[in-house]
């Protein structure tokens, strides 16, 4: 009876004295240096160029229309002169809304795919806090989450490592 009090006891302490085991992660370097989210705002940024390059052509045929205009428009007669002033004035919204719709589309497109990415960073991060025993993963960035970690805490280079030993990206 004695022996099984003891091993009762011996078992309470043991899981009493059992810590949790943590660490934590540098969120800003895992957004920062991992590679598939890199070349996806590359991408998105270069996505971004053109279409500002290709609405740049037609703003520039358009200032030229609006040029001779201003040049020539007051040897018009008054009807013709509201008329191209009109044409000219519904050219310029059709860019604008042009130029709105399609950066609105990329940066929806952008914000989709870069929200996927994210939430594929933090089930790796859970993933390998229950591979590799851990009860909590703090992350640390400039809002103070955490504010002082042990170096051997912090298990953000395991993580990124491991995030772009899996990513087959596009290296051009």
């Amino acid at each position: 009876m004695k022996k099984i009090g003891i091993l009762i006891i011996v078992a309470i302490l043991g899981v009493a004295c059992q810590a949790d085991k943590t660490a934590y992660v540098d969120t800003e370097k895992l957004l920062t240096e991992y590679n598939e989210l890199k070349d996806s705002k590359e991408h998105f940024t270069k996505e971004n160029d053109a279409i500002l390059d290709d609405l740049e052509i037609k703003i520039q045929a358009y200032q030229i229309k609006e040029n001779l205009f201003r040049k020539n428009g007051p040897s018009m007669a008054r009807n013709k002169q509201e008329e191209k002033y009109n044409e000219l004035a519904a050219e310029a919204q059709q860019l604008q809304q042009e130029r709105q719709t399609r950066l609105g589309k990329l940066q929806a497109e952008s914000q989709v795919v870069i929200d996927s990415l994210i939430k594929k960073v933090k089930d790796k991060v859970k993933e390998y806090g229950k591979a590799n025993g851990y009860s909590y993963i703090y992350g640390s960035n400039d809002a103070g989450s955490v504010l002082y970690g042990k170096d051997e805490l912090d298990i953000t280079q395991a993580i990124l490592t491991d995030l772009n030993t899996g990513y087959k990206g596009s290296k051009e």
